[in-house]
């Protein structure tokens, strides 16, 4: 079936959303508002339809040609098709409709929308599947389990893609691919360099590994079988175990180990602490419940600052916490724990321990287990930092029942060309 409808807007997920003629929602990929649009219909599923692009009667001023030859196949990117500034726009626009389609009924105190410096080549990671049988790397193809073979990436900073077109030439990766299923390699912004580290289920041989590791743009490379920590690094002589090294606010460096998680575009990341800092926060002591490898709380650190508590289930990205933080000179005042949030605030509680800051950064999933505990730590302020708007707008609910104001809200573009977007919001206690 095809039919020509207006798109009216883009909606979570980046798809925009028209009506058939009998009043039907439809939901049309790669399409702007104000566009009128001929579709075909590709699934009913009831109460909407979802359809693709047969042809574009009148575009946007917005659009744009996408710069990558995969854009459309591959699932990673929704946006390349609209100019930057208009992603931008969209993306607001989507937040402040997350809210109302959740009920939120008091004003969004938005302060700002905080672009990307980088519109492309800003990720410092790229985790792609590995097929042995036809030798390809990729992303899995979109509304697909098929693996497209991509031979660059333009999210990805350039020396991540010269890591890719390496790996395609090198006859070493040619034999370990064979044992493979993944492979994630991330820069080493300092250094100008990047990590390997791949998913096999055979020991790769001495030969291989040093071949492989001799590549121009790696630092390092490492291997995962099993247990907490990969193999590596290779060769062992790598600096710092093999860390990737990152710039901090002030003088600060993170070393940070392969396979840990950082922020995916590092400069939006040191502009969400930079915002943070400026608000001149009165605070003396901070709980940091999804620390990582100290990301936030590391540049929360001041000289008021008595007691700085990060808790996170991860190990590595402990060890690569308490690993800065003796490189950088960072006193006693720091004190990094493996062990989950809940577990961290049940010890506070029953402790009768009190902080003036808690920060939340958590997985997409939101945190809405351990709000209710929040009010029995938190004297004063909560910092909730956010990479989906749905659990996030859920989440502040929560916390204004229990007694929190939501003061100030940013958005900032953590990754262009995508309908993803990161919040961060400060929240004050009432009274």
């Amino acid at each position: 079936m095809e039919a020509t409808v207006r798109i009216e807007k883009v909606v979570f997920g980046g798809e925009g959303l028209g009506r058939l003629s009998d009043g039907k929602v439809l939901f049309v990929p790669y399409s702007l508002p104000g566009e009128l649009v001929k579709v075909r219909v590709v699934k009913d599923l009831g109460d909407y339809a979802e359809a693709e692009i047969v042809d574009i009667l009148e575009p946007s001023p917005d659009r744009r040609s996408p710069l990558c030859p995969y854009y459309g196949v591959c699932g990673g990117c929704q946006f390349q098709h609209a100019t930057y500034q208009a992603q931008l726009s969209l993306k607001q626009a989507i937040l402040f409709e997350t809210f109302v389609r959740a009920g939120w009924k008091e004003d969004i105190p938005l302060e700002g929308v905080v672009p990307s410096p980088k519109e492309f080549f800003y990720r410092n990671r790229l985790r792609l599947h590995v097929e042995a049988d036809a030798f390809k790397m990729g992303f899995v193809k979109r509304k697909s389990h098929e693996v497209l073979k991509i031979e660059k990436c333009f999210l990805a900073e350039e020396v991540l893609n010269k890591v890719l077109f390496d790996l395609y030439q090198s006859p070493s990766w040619i034999r370990l691919s064979a044992y493979s299923k993944r492979v994630k390699i991330e820069s080493s912004p300092l250094e100008g360099k990047a990590t390997l580290i791949f998913w096999t289920a055979l020991k790769p041989g001495k030969e291989d590994l040093k071949e492989l590791a001799s590549l121009s743009s790696l630092k390092a490379c490492f291997y995962w079988m099993k247990g907490r920590h990969p193999e590596g690094p290779f060769p062992e002589e790598a600096s710092f175990g093999g860390r990737r090294l990152f710039k901090g606010l002030d003088h600060l460096v993170y070393y940070v180990q392969p396979g840990v998680f950082v922020q995916t575009n590092w400069e939006i990341n040191l502009a969400i602490m930079d915002t943070i800092r400026s608000w001149r926060l009165d605070y003396e002591t901070v709980l940091d419940l999804h620390c990582g490898m100290g990301n936030f709380i590391l540049a929360l650190i001041s000289p008021e600052t008595t007691k700085a508590l990060g808790v996170d289930t991860d190990l590595r990205a402990i060890e690569d916490g308490l690993y800065t933080a003796e490189k950088n000179g960072i006193d006693g005042r720091l004190d990094l724990r493996q062990m989950s949030s809940t577990e961290a605030l049940y010890q506070a509680i029953k402790q009768g321990e009190r902080f003036d800051l808690v920060l939340v950064d958590p997985p997409r999933g939101g945190c809405k287990e351990i709000l209710r505990f929040l009010p029995e730590v938190n004297q004063r302020y909560l910092v909730y930092v956010s990479c989906d708007a749905p659990t996030l707008v859920r989440d502040l609910k929560i916390l204004r029942d229990l007694g929190y104001l939501l003061k100030k809200v940013y958005l900032f573009d953590m990754f262009p060309q995508t309908y993803h977007f990161e919040v961060l919001c400060l929240l004050e206690r009432k009274g």
